[in-house]
């Protein structure tokens, strides 16, 4: 890593530091300098910044994505079965539970970025097994972001696959229902926090912080979520990284009732901090490292044309910079045109 003066700063350097203005991050660490960040840097009067060695992002192969795919759907799975094994009253086994996770764990260390990519992985499994694999996942990498050890690592994928797992006893008219449910239906629908706590209290090897974690992944940091209404940093934290996460994948997610949102759109919708329902922390860290991890990214657009994306802005992420052959198109300008999927 290099310091170098803010006069010889050139557009495509990688930046090895945050840049901050008034305590608010401007900048993030490993964004590729565009002219408009050079520009803001230098009013800023930082005099030198850390600049690193331009490393090329690694491309993944497609085999690499066979493989990963095919773990994924075999954790879906083997999820599926830990619940169709509660709903007939048999106990979660610590065991199980790693049997599942520890493949994708696995992965995960070679392929961080794969974990961004799950929203376009799918098996013809029901929606709740497919999104406990995802959001575990999620939490695994959103645990890296906030520089979390190993273990709680591990922890934090075991809250991430089972915290929806008192849905295995709400009946499916209720779970799948392709319509807004009923006070009445959503009251049901709430008590599958409480069922989880229940369903898990009495497995052995799983902490309690893992439990605790699966009962309050539903509590919002303004105080209006349940089932105790708990607020700010009195959630516990397992539930506070899983809450982050769990809103990001249910959007990205095709539902009964909905289209799924691309990444960008959701990034949007999240980036006030999903009207208070999330730590701002956490939810900051979260968006701040999927901009900079999508970036460089292959992406289809609803013109028809392939590109890569080139800048996301902050205020509008939904609608980022993408350069398509030696063209820029920054779709905060072309309206008319959307980003329709990304290319693994």
């Amino acid at each position: 890593m290099n310091v170098i003066n803010t006069d010889k700063l050139r557009v495509g350097m990688t930046l090895g530091e945050n840049i901050y203005r008034h305590d608010q991050l401007v900048i993030t660490e490993g964004v590729p300098l565009t002219s408009r960040h050079i520009d803001m840097i230098k009013r800023l009067k930082i005099v030198e910044v850390k600049i690193v060695e331009i490393i090329k992002k690694r491309n993944i192969s497609f085999s690499n994505n066979i493989k990963y795919d095919e773990k994924y759907k075999a954790a879906v799975n083997s999820f599926k079965k830990i619940c169709h094994g509660v709903t007939i009253g048999s106990m979660v086994l610590f065991n199980e539970i790693q049997d599942c996770l520890n493949p994708l764990i696995e992965e995960l260390e070679s392929n961080p970025e794969m974990a961004l990519k799950l929203w376009q992985m799918h098996t013809s499994d029901y929606y709740t097994y497919e999104h406990s694999v995802k959001v575990s996942m999620l939490a695994i990498l959103l645990s890296k972001w906030l520089g979390k050890p190993k273990v709680y690592q591990e922890e934090i994928g075991r809250v991430g696959l089972l915290h929806d797992i008192g849905k295995c006893n709400i009946p499916n008219d209720i779970l799948n229902k392709p319509d807004v449910l009923t006070q009445e239906e959503f009251n049901v629908m709430k008590t599958h926090s409480t069922l989880g706590y229940v369903l898990l209290s009495s497995t052995k090897s799983l902490s309690r912080d893992v439990v605790k974690g699966v009962l309050h992944h539903h509590e919002r940091y303004d105080g209006t979520g349940y089932p105790s209404r708990l607020s700010g940093e009195n959630i516990p934290e397992y539930a506070r990284i899983v809450s982050v996460v769990d809103i990001f994948d249910a959007m990205t997610s095709n539902r009964v009732y909905r289209e799924k949102m691309n990444p960008f759109k959701v990034m949007d919708i999240m980036k006030n901090g999903s009207q208070g329902s999330i730590d701002p922390y956490m939810g900051k860290v979260f968006l701040e490292r999927l901009k900079t991890s999508y970036l460089g990214e292959k992406v289809l657009l609803s013109s028809g044309d392939v590109g890569v994306v080139h800048e996301i802005r902050t205020s509008t992420p939904d609608r980022p910079i993408i350069k398509i052959e030696d063209n820029l198109v920054d779709l905060d300008k072309e309206l008319h045109i959307e980003i329709k999927s990304m290319i693994l």
